[in-house]
């Protein structure tokens, strides 16, 4: 009898962290965190001044109705550039284009130092090309444009660029933290805190410290709502 009681007792204590665990689907219109053997899938916008979709995937830990994602490397569409050789010994021509090979006019082109000082900066033309004269100081090119994924590549003697912008953006070897609280069975509330959160010396502090402050910011959290795959019975 007192084993029975045990067991009892420790399945009572058990099921309320049990059912706090995440699998399956949350979806609110375009927001969506996708959960699965440890890991997470996020595609999530529109908190506070975060007006593009940010991406990513990753292991995830959660505890005090904290979500903290360790982003790493992104399984879907990313931004990709290929360097094509150059006529001219005396410019660098980056070509800029969407998924669909369309030129993107207004691209921000950094042309950056070896410790990533801006040298230079220019916007694409209606070509979606930068052009920018040649200078031994250039050893890296930054391409950016809202809503799409940033790009970071190596200047190669010699050559020009072009680079594919995929969109939304994509969220890569950082720490990504959510508020999330379970408000039902099937529903959750998230705030996003961080897109890159370092925990210094004491993690709860750090991730309170940034609930706190959007909180003061009036931070709206959202509703996503578990989804059901509907099984046919034949």
């Amino acid at each position: 009898m007192k084993k029975y009681f045990i067991v009892l007792i420790f399945s009572l204590i058990s099921f309320p962290i049990l059912s706090q665990d995440f699998n399956g689907n949350y979806k609110d219109k375009t927001d969506s965190l996708s959960f699965s053997n440890g890991k997470v899938i996020f595609n999530v916008s529109g908190f506070g001044a975060l007006f593009t979709q940010m991406v990513g995937e990753g292991e995830y830990e959660y505890f005090d109705d904290y979500l903290l994602i360790n982003a790493s490397d992104y399984s879907g569409k990313k931004s990709i550039f290929e360097s094509i050789d150059s006529s001219k010994k005396d410019t660098i021509v980056v070509k800029i284009v969407d998924s669909e090979n369309y030129s993107i006019q207004g691209a921000l082109t950094e042309f950056l130092s070896e410790s990533d000082k801006v040298i230079r900066g220019n916007i694409t033309n209606n070509q979606g090309k930068s052009i920018q004269a040649k200078d031994h100081k250039i050893k890296k090119i930054k391409v950016s444009n809202l809503g799409y994924d940033d790009i970071v590549f190596n200047v190669v003697q010699g050559k020009n660029f072009l680079v594919k912008l995929a969109k939304n953006n994509v969220i890569e070897n950082q720490t990504v933290a959510f508020k999330v609280k379970h408000e039902d069975e099937e529903t959750i509330s998230i705030i996003l805190l961080s897109d890159n959160f370092n925990p210094g010396k004491d993690r709860i502090k750090s991730l309170e410290k940034l609930y706190k402050k959007a909180q003061k910011g009036n931070v709206l959290s959202k509703r996503l709502k578990k989804e059901y795959i509907p099984i046919y019975r034949r």
